[in-house]
């Protein structure tokens, strides 16, 4: 690891895979499990080069790259103070030939990155529309709860714009916009192929979704097995344990 001076508020947390840390602050918008899940439910090919839409301190691309070995990973968002952390981790990490964090919004994506330029597009965007539930205070958290700098389409249509034909896309989201989110895959030519619903526990509802589309894939959608988070007495299931705690220090 090389030598990191932390700014005021930042901490390092460790990712559970490959040694690999990550720099947070609490001010910004922290990764949640929703990252780890998406990051987990992906299928890149090592040749691959990937884009990670708003992608906050990095988290998605580190866990990708370690996962499977991709050998560039970019990923992009609006924040400046977050893609300043990403840079920072991918040079503590010394994953500087692996994964390139940019300054940029993802409307704009395309006029820098050209059509067609990425195998696998992964996103983990906004749930919440800008009127729906109280907005966040803190600036940097409320836009990655909100559709406050894009909406949902705009990432779909940057997804279409940017991946290959017959290259891939995968999200994870809110069930309460699965009907939305699949019309506007159908509007910009991505079929849905993969789904996997994500439960709290087995005996409630369904609350989000990962889902993977392929860009000019024909019909035809894989329904995965639930995957449920706690057991009866409140503790991970042992599906969590497999991802979360991939090296076995859980």
């Amino acid at each position: 690891m090389t030598e990191l001076e932390l700014k005021s508020d930042e901490r390092l947390d460790k990712l559970l895979i490959d040694d690999l840390e990550l720099i947070q602050n609490p001010n910004y918008f922290c990764f949640s499990l929703d990252a780890v899940l998406l990051a987990n439910f992906v299928k890149p090919k090592g040749n691959d080069l990937v884009l990670d839409l708003g992608t906050g301190n990095g988290i998605i691309p580190h866990l990708i790259q370690a996962k499977f070995k991709i050998k560039q990973i970019y990923g992009i968002d609006i924040q400046a103070e977050l893609i300043d952390m990403a840079r920072r981790s991918v040079t503590y990490n010394n994953l500087e030939d692996k994964l390139e964090f940019r300054e940029l919004d993802l409307k704009r994506a395309v006029e820098f990155f050209g059509r067609e330029s990425f195998d696998y597009i992964v996103s983990n965007p906004p749930y919440l529309k800008k009127g729906g539930g109280r907005i966040n205070p803190e600036t940097s958290v409320a836009m990655a709860r909100h559709e406050l700098k894009c909406n949902l389409e705009d990432v779909i249509k940057a997804s279409s714009q940017l991946v290959k034909y017959g290259g891939k896309v995968a999200y994870v989201y809110r069930t309460q916009r699965l009907a939305e989110l699949l019309a506007l895959l159908a509007d910009y030519n991505l079929a849905a192929k993969r789904m996997r619903l994500i439960y709290s526990r087995k005996d409630r509802n369904a609350k989000l979704f990962l889902l993977e589309a392929s860009k000019g894939g024909g019909v035809g959608l894989e329904v995965l097995s639930p995957f449920i988070i706690y057991n009866n007495e409140g503790d991970y299931t042992e599906q969590i344990k497999e991802i979360y705690y991939p090296e076995g220090n859980g």
